[in-house]
């Protein structure tokens, strides 16, 4: 294989459009609990809280009482993060690579903040009536790609001469094949370059002429049909003014990213190795097609959650050269994780057009971190708003790892979740019925012979009308007919846990000890009556839960009195958090996104046993 070379080409890609909730609200950074030398402010509460889920935030009366619990629940992630540091549950190396892979995301988010948002200029007038003109439709075009820029320029001439779209998709120029998808363009959606071919399509004007993708990809596109933009339409003159208005700021702001990013990366070179680039391409792309559904999306495929399976097989080749680049090669693993905020998509598994698009998205990682560096130069690490972000990421991590080991060794049995089934018998005990053929003893050891009997081979029909207490069933061969699991739920539970036929026993019950075969199973009719095995798994988690819920806030109160913990809860009335439930996404500059925060463990209860704990009430 040649060496591969690709010059750096900029990232078209908006930044981070949301600004953290304490600026929204006009708060001062007042402090809501102490946690020894650590402080938990208005702001830490109220991003962890306004941009993820949390229990019941949605039921906005219930406000006062999920704001305590938030903020003791940030407490216990800080005490659990002091004594994760204290104990080494996390190595530092692993900590100082996920910090820093982190950091790099934020330093290139500031890096935007301050070189492009801030210096982006406001639409103009002229562009806002001109906005408007093009708001008002909604353009359906086909995009046809071509294999070279010769073939889309006869395929662009052939249709501004009045040649059928698809009679020249179906006989393409030059005889090589083409590909085509429909898009709707709306105002806004497309570089300026683009939008102005796009909008300048016309009866007479059919076909822009060829144009280059980001991809490295000739396209043309053609005019299928215009109508009313739908957003236009249902809106009022103002608001189409000010989406508009917005529309045009972000394309300004997205062509100042470009320009910068362009002349940063333009005298930038980066080479791939080919040996690891062919290792990487064939390790990828296996991944993919083996295991097609797991990586595919409506648009193509994305590596996305697969990154960790590529990290395991190319294990012994992360720390292999991918890309060498000046002032420090990216490994095998460095642009691993670079995929794990890369966005972009394969639309296919095709060999030839996986392996263009793969190197392209090499290329915008290898730029992605270019641009990082330049912002390690001009020391934006050291940003207040980058250490905050690294800071809490570090902390969730620190106190994720000691929470792991705290309730790793946990395990429910099959005989705890029966026995959960049994204390909500009132609940659910009326679902399900079962039949069965039982022999009730007064002692166990008698239940063991009977039962070593039945196993021998002896009649179990002629033993229970001989020895089982309970006379009823005994005068019927011992079977008792379907009867609801409420009324002898300890026989019910464990007859619905094993498939029919199933021998079972002894198990006690309030008469003695009984011994049953499974003879019959059904569970009521209708769309709210769980299959038994899906109430299993509802109890399993239920209780697992309540287990890691007692550990964790036995350990978080029993360390608290080593931090001097004050709650501040006077202080949360300014804290205002809109009652929305939803996971928030952070669009990082120049490209690629992750979770706005970490999401928050709710972990309150510890407040109760611990000691020491200063609180200060309105």
């Amino acid at each position: 294989m040649k060496h591969m070379r690709f010059l750096l080409v900029p990232v078209i890609a908006l930044g981070s459009t949301w600004v953290n909730a304490q600026e929204q609200q006009g708060l001062l950074p007042d402090t809501l609990a102490e946690v020894g030398s650590e402080v938990i402010t208005a702001r830490d509460l109220i991003e962890r809280l306004e941009l993820m889920p949390w229990p019941g935030k949605e039921r906005g009366g219930a406000m006062d009482s999920i704001k305590i619990k938030a903020l003791r629940s940030l407490v216990a992630e800080q005490i659990l993060a002091l004594e994760s540091g204290a104990e080494g549950i996390v190595p530092d190396s692993a900590l100082r690579v996920y910090s820093k892979n982190i950091e790099k995301l934020f330093v290139r988010d500031e890096l935007y903040k301050r070189q492009v948002r801030a210096k982006t200029t406001a639409p103009s007038e002229k562009d806002v009536r001109e906005g408007m003109k093009r708001f008002a439709l909604l353009v359906r075009i086909l995009m046809i790609g071509a294999s070279d820029e010769a073939q889309a320029r006869a395929i662009s001439r052939a249709l501004r001469e009045g040649a059928d779209a698809d009679s020249v998709i179906a006989r393409p120029p030059g005889g090589s094949p083409v590909s085509t998808d429909t898009v709707e363009v709306t105002f806004g959606l497309l570089e300026r370059k683009q939008e102005d071919a796009v909008y300048a399509l016309s009866s007479s004007v059919p076909a822009t002429e060829p144009i280059l993708t980001g991809y490295r990809e000739w396209v043309v596109l053609s005019l299928l049909g215009q109508e009313t933009d739908h957003e236009y339409a249902k809106r009022s003159i103002p608001e189409r003014m000010e989406t508009v208005a917005d529309r045009i700021r972000r394309r300004n702001e997205l062509m100042r990213g470009q320009q910068y990013s362009s002349d940063l990366l333009s005298s930038r070179r980066a080479e791939a190795k080919p040996e690891s680039f062919a290792l990487f391409a064939k390790t990828i792309h296996g991944l993919m097609v083996g295991d097609s559904l797991r990586y595919k999306i409506p648009s193509g495929y994305r590596l996305g959650k697969g990154i960790d399976a590529a990290m395991d097989s190319l294990a012994p080749h992360l720390h292999d050269v991918l890309v060498d680049m000046k002032g420090g090669a990216m490994t095998i693993g460095d642009v691993l994780e670079g995929y794990r905020t890369y966005e972009g998509v394969f639309p296919t598994l095709e060999m030839r057009d996986f392996l263009r698009r793969l190197n392209a998205s090499i290329r915008d990682i290898a730029g992605r971190e270019y641009l990082a560096r330049e912002g390690y130069r001009l020391h934006l690490d050291r940003a207040e708003d980058v250490q905050h972000d690294v800071g809490m990421w570090s902390n969730y991590w620190r106190a994720l790892a000691l929470m792991g080991k705290l309730t790793g060794d946990i395990q429910v049995t099959n005989e705890d979740v029966l026995r959960a089934l049994e204390d909500r018998v009132d609940i659910i005990g009326h679902d399900y019925d079962v039949n069965v053929r039982e022999i009730l003893s007064d002692s166990l050891h008698e239940s063991l012979s009977l039962l070593e009997k039945i196993v021998g081979g002896a009649d179990m029909r002629e033993l229970a009308r001989r020895f089982s207490k309970r006379e009823a069933w005994a005068a019927r061969d011992g079977e008792s007919g379907y009867f609801p699991i409420a009324e002898h739920p300890a026989i019910g539970f464990r007859a619905l846990d094993v498939s029919e036929g199933t021998l079972v026993g002894p198990v006690k019950v309030p008469e003695g000890y009984s011994i049953f075969k499974v003879l019959g199973q059904r569970r009521a009719p209708g769309d709210t009556t769980f299959a038994f095995d899906s109430l299993k798994t509802m109890i399993l988690a239920q209780l697992q839960d309540a287990e890691v819920q007692r550990r964790l806030n036995g350990f978080v109160a029993s360390s608290a009195s080593r931090y001097d913990v004050k709650l501040r809860y006077d202080r949360l009335a300014k804290t205002g958090i809109p009652p929305v439930n939803m996971v928030t996404k952070r669009m990082l500059g120049f490209g690629g996104s992750i979770l706005a925060v970490p999401s928050l463990y709710p972990l309150w209860q510890w407040v109760e046993g611990a000691k020491g704990v200063e609180k200060y009430y309105p």
